[in-house]
């Protein structure tokens, strides 16, 4: 198994590969080497990485879609992170143990970025 396979099978995010991919450079580890070759940090940071590219840099709700069409509804519906708090405090967590960098960056944030809520209305 590689380390990209590792990574893809140890979260519920579905990124592209690119991503998986991004995540292991910012960390200086090739994604197609083995992953046994990786240290118990190597995947806890990776993990936190994850957690903070989901959490961090998308948006933590998505709006919605319905069509209709005679007595026809169809909803593509939508997603909000009810975990995200525990997620953060998580992800800090692994980054203080390691002394990472990002959790200063992540302490030093005053106000968490929030995203408006879209709702349509007809």
């Amino acid at each position: 198994m590689t380390i990209l396979e590792w990574m893809k099978v140890s979260t519920r995010y579905n990124f592209e590969d690119t991503t998986f991919e991004k995540i292991g450079i910012d960390r200086e580890i090739s994604v197609a080497n083995d992953a046994m070759t990786l240290t118990a940090e190597n995947k806890e940071l990776l993990t936190a990485d994850i957690i903070f590219t989901a959490v961090i840099l998308s948006p933590s709700s998505t709006g919605s879609i319905s069509v209709s069409h005679n007595n026809f509804q169809k909803t593509i519906g939508s997603e909000s992170d009810a975990y995200r708090a525990q997620k953060i405090a998580y992800m800090k967590a692994i980054y203080q143990k390691y002394g990472d960098p990002k959790y200063d960056l992540l302490n030093s944030v005053v106000q968490p970025i929030r995203f408006i809520k879209i709702t349509d209305e007809l």
